[in-house]
């Protein structure tokens, strides 16, 4: 599935839906020659999954707002998004079948988001925090647009904190709120 995105309809098309399933952000122009040999290839993928990866095209011409806030310099330029954070992204063409495996693999947190979980939950093991990068990201977070040095460090201790911490999707939620 592709959809053309505007500045104004970035939240809801790209930042919200990546919520529920993956989303390849596309930022090219009418004018960029490797844009029309990427953007049919990354289409062609993406309604392959039916609805479970979804492709968002930006004209960068017409919406700079977005480009900005992904501070691209080159185009084509991707992103991969999913709860509302990027996960992944490149710049420049990449051969069909890269493509081809880039959207499979994302298919499965696709799936996930779409097929109800059943579990019996026994009692939850208490999770305990023994950092201060609560503090160090409250502290970053309003940098981060304007300073590649506290952005550089907003997402090291991201890495740091892992996927497997309950606090690293919702930092990562302020941090995209805080870019875009």
């Amino acid at each position: 599935m592709a959809i053309d995105v505007t500045d104004a309809t970035f939240q809801v098309e790209v930042l919200d839906r990546s919520n529920s399933v993956p989303v390849i952000v596309d930022l090219w122009a009418p004018w960029c020659e490797p844009c029309k040999t990427l953007g049919p290839i990354l289409e062609k993928h993406c309604d392959a999954t039916n609805g479970k990866v979804v492709l968002a095209k930006v004209n960068v011409d017409e919406n700079p707002s977005i480009s900005m806030a992904f501070q691209v310099q080159s185009i084509p330029a991707v992103f991969i998004l999913k709860d509302g954070a990027v996960m992944d992204g490149f710049v420049g063409v990449k051969p069909d079948h890269a493509i081809k495996e880039i959207v499979e693999a994302l298919i499965p947190l696709g799936e996930a988001a779409l097929q109800p979980v059943a579990e019996v939950a026994l009692e939850p093991e208490p999770v305990v925090i023994n950092d201060d990068f609560d503090n160090e990201l409250a502290g970053l977070l309003p940098q981060v647009k304007t300073d590649e040095v506290a952005k550089s460090r907003y997402l090291e201790i991201l890495d740091i904190m892992g996927t497997e911490d309950p606090r690293t999707a919702g930092y990562r939620r302020k941090l995209t709120a805080q870019l875009f």
